[in-house]
């Protein structure tokens, strides 16, 4: 058995408060010009959540003051990231995930079910392939189907929210990746596995202060890295043949705290890695 991981840089978004805020009001107006209030929806709360840190308000006790803007914080450099991809897509093809990303709580394990985070997460991962020049429909009978120079690419999306299903989500993800495949005509269709493992790898979602943003990093992709390398069998059980491998992201945060600069910076990073197993009897390939 042979395994190849490859690991990219992550994505940062470290800004000045005012930055964040300014970037957010634009991603905010975006959601708006698809004729969906955002201020009735939970980004209309991250919007005050920010505001009411960034004066000084919100909750009086300090660790719930800073866990609240640091949920507002994720959210709204996910929703940016998700905007600086789409913005130039006509209405017709983002409009229906649009609406489903902006449903949902206010906190991400508020509920079992969150379906607003799927979508959130699928547009994610599509962006990955759209800076990429490939074609995504986002509408098709996969969470993803990739147009990569002709060949489809059916990406199946799972958010983890219990270790305990990992292995029962891999292996629903590659019974459904078979399916579609078995109804392609074309023989060079293939399939990939999405996972989304922040909520079981950041269970306590509690920030770690770092002297400089390199040993944030670095504690970033150990914690992903010996995720992956743990459960490297589970990820790959069962894996269909077609199945090119597993991409896993998991999102950090993290305060950043020079004492001799006397300043702190929020830090929020997303981090993949991708995986692929392969099951050979005599040489390995990559």
């Amino acid at each position: 058995m042979s395994s190849n991981y490859i690991e990219p840089d992550c994505e940062r978004f470290i800004h000045e408060g005012k930055q964040v805020e300014e970037a957010y009001a634009e991603a905010c107006e975006w959601i708006s010009s698809f004729g969906v209030p955002y201020q009735k929806t939970r980004f209309g709360a991250y919007e005050k959540d920010l505001e009411e840190f960034l004066k000084g308000g919100g909750p009086k006790d300090a660790k719930e003051s800073v866990t609240v803007f640091m949920n507002a914080h994720k959210e709204a450099a996910e929703l940016v990231r998700i905007m600086n991809v789409y913005k130039s897509f006509d209405a017709d093809e983002i409009l229906e995930p649009i609406k489903k990303m902006t449903s949902g709580q206010r906190f991400r394990n508020a509920t079992t079910k969150d379906q607003s985070r799927d979508f959130a997460f699928e547009l994610g991962v599509a962006s990955r392939f759209i800076k990429a020049g490939y074609t995504v429909d986002l509408r098709g009978i996969s969470d993803l189907v990739v147009d990569i120079d002709g060949t489809r690419l059916y990406v199946e999306c799972k958010r983890m929210k219990s270790f305990k299903q990992l292995g029962k989500r891999v292996q629903e993800a590659n019974k459904q990746i078979r399916t579609r495949l078995s109804t392609d005509r074309s023989s060079k269709s293939r399939g990939m596995i999405a996972l989304n493992v922040t909520d079981i790898v950041m269970e306590n979602d509690t920030p770690i202060i770092f002297p400089k943003i390199e040993y944030y990093q670095q504690a970033s992709a150990h914690t992903l890295k010996s995720f992956v390398m743990s459960n490297k069998e589970t990820l790959g059980k069962k894996r269909v043949n077609k199945c090119l491998g597993v991409l896993t992201e998991f999102t950090t945060q993290g305060i950043i705290f020079e004492p001799d600069e006397k300043e702190m910076a929020f830090a929020t990073s997303v981090r993949e890695m991708y995986s692929n197993t392969l099951c050979l009897k005599r040489n390995t390939s990559s």
